[in-house]
């Protein structure tokens, strides 16, 4: 299912909904699907917990604070593989860049963070024309600092190795993280990372 976690913004205790895409199935009640269940739920901060990470570098190779990537209500930062050479990952990159307007009326800014480097990022954003703002983890110590590397490339040698598995937050500026978004079934799946949730869902369910 695409899973998201939500909690309202003025109350300490975390609300949690949950929802499936359309075309995909619902977990059973069978062992399997349990262990699958409470694997997914370690994966990444839960809601209610504090940012691992406060400060971040841009792919300007300037630092920015949570504060500072936030808008009224906070920052969306989103976990994306590589927008070198994820076709998949470079086209959600361009359609939260396309909402820009959609998340400053909702009081939410957006960033994307990849495995990528400053230079790499920074082409790419050029090329696209992508004003979003990009955040380059290539020593991988933020997407560890958040526990949400894809477990699926753990092969050292692999190219993939070290991105995150597809995953949003939703962080207030002070740091509490608010709100969870990703395809939660298709962790550990050879394709898993290729759903992914909309701008208009994430929106939607932070209303």
């Amino acid at each position: 299912m695409i899973r998201s976690f939500i909690a309202a913004l003025t109350l300490a205790v975390p609300l949690s909904l949950a929802g499936a895409a359309p075309g995909l199935a619902q977990a059973g009640g069978s062992d399997a699907a349990r262990a699958a269940s409470e694997a997914a739920a370690a994966f990444g901060p839960a809601v209610g917990a504090r940012s691992p990470v406060t400060v971040f570098t841009t792919a300007a190779g300037e630092e920015a604070s949570l504060a500072e990537l936030s808008g009224t209500n906070g920052v969306i930062l989103y976990f994306n593989r590589s927008l070198d050479w994820c076709p998949i990952c470079l086209r959600q990159a361009l359609e939260i860049d396309a909402a820009a307007d959609q998340f400053a009326e909702a009081g939410w800014s957006a960033a994307v963070l990849t495995y990528d480097d400053a230079a790499t990022l920074a082409r790419v954003a050029d090329r696209r024309e992508i004003a979003l703002t990009l955040l380059p983890d290539p020593d991988i110590a933020v997407i560890d600092a958040f526990g949400v590397r894809d477990p699926i490339y753990a092969d050292p040698d692999h190219m993939a190795h070290g991105v995150p598995y597809p995953i949003a937050f939703a962080i207030r500026p002070d740091g509490v993280i608010v709100g969870k978004f990703w395809h939660e079934a298709g962790l550990g799946q050879p394709r898993g990372y290729a759903t992914r949730v909309s701008v208009d869902d994430l929106l939607g369910a932070l209303d």
